[in-house]
């Protein structure tokens, strides 16, 4: 029945169900005499209005209650799922900064194993080297230790620089090749050369060493470029007369260099020097300015 429904809807319902639980109907059931009686009763509590009043109060008080029982539900099912869903993206983002230092720990440590790895093959590189060059200088230490002395040997060793410019400034002067050059080893002279657009120098350097790095390294300056060349790759060579010998004081034999003045050893400085401005006369084809 409805909450709405009429007396006589009562009393139709009621004999309706009387019939099915009458206990003349059902002897073989025990509690069909219980069953009966409460069925009188509830038709007792419907048919009285004051009764039927307070009972219909309480079904609406329970409907109401079950609704608010159901919004609860819903509004606590809601603030669950949400803070179910703020709990499981506090652990994704836990897991994500875990996996993070992870993989920083993994990679420094990869790095540290690379690294240990790398110095490990340059020890055995250098080790290897060095047994390669003890072994060389053991089966050829004679040679080794000409070539070693030639290159630092001083003598003359002669480069050649070119260069050209577009307008009337000049780039090169003598100090400024002298400069250049200098820083590439020590030198014996410098002679430079400037006509028209045109520019040369001739830059005697006293070690091999010194006249190689020169052609290898330097250009000059980026807004005007230089050409180097070597023009005599090689010392010549001294004599293998044996220079003569004095008596010394004391008995001892004392060679003529020895007790060369300084005014003769100014002289040959001279000397190379004017030699060496007519070897780049001759190889120009022009005059040195004065």
């Amino acid at each position: 029945l409805s909450i709405e429904a009429s007396e006589s809807e009562i009393k139709k319902a009621f004999r309706k169900k009387a019939l099915k639980c009458h206990p003349d109907k059902n002897p073989g059931n025990p509690a069909a005499a219980y069953e009966f009686d409460q069925l009188k009763k509830i038709l007792e509590i419907l048919l009285d209005p004051g009764s039927r009043a307070a009972y219909d109060r309480v079904l609406k008080g329970r409907k109401l209650a079950a609704l608010r029982q159901r919004e609860t539900s819903a509004k606590t099912q809601k603030l669950r799922h949400a803070l179910e869903r703020r709990e499981q993206d506090a652990r994704n983002r836990v897991s994500d900064e875990e996996r993070f230092a992870r993989e920083i720990r993994r990679l420094e440590e990869e790095g540290v194993q690379l690294i240990a790895d790398e110095l490990e093959r340059l020890n055995q590189q250098t080790k290897q080297e060095r047994a390669d060059a003890s072994r060389v200088a053991a089966e050829a230490p004679e040679k080794a230790a000409v070539d070693t002395s030639d290159n630092r040997k001083e003598g003359s060793f002669k480069v050649k620089v070119r260069w050209s410019i577009t307008d009337s400034e000049d780039f090169y002067t003598k100090d400024k090749i002298h400069t250049l050059f200098y820083k590439w080893g020590e030198l014996n002279a410098v002679v430079l050369k400037q006509k028209g657009s045109k520019g040369t120098a001739l830059v005697d350097y006293k070690t091999k060493d010194g006249a190689e790095m020169a052609c290898q390294f330097e250009c000059g300056l980026p807004e005007c470029p230089l050409t180097v060349t070597e023009l005599i790759p090689a010392p010549t060579p001294a004599s293998s007369t044996p220079a003569p010998t004095i008596p010394g004081v004391y008995g001892a034999a004392t060679t003529r260099k020895d007790f060369e003045s300084l005014a003769d050893m100014e002289k040959r400085r001279r000397n190379e020097r004017a030699s060496l401005i007519q070897e780049m006369l001759r190889s120009d084809g022009v005059e040195q300015d004065t």
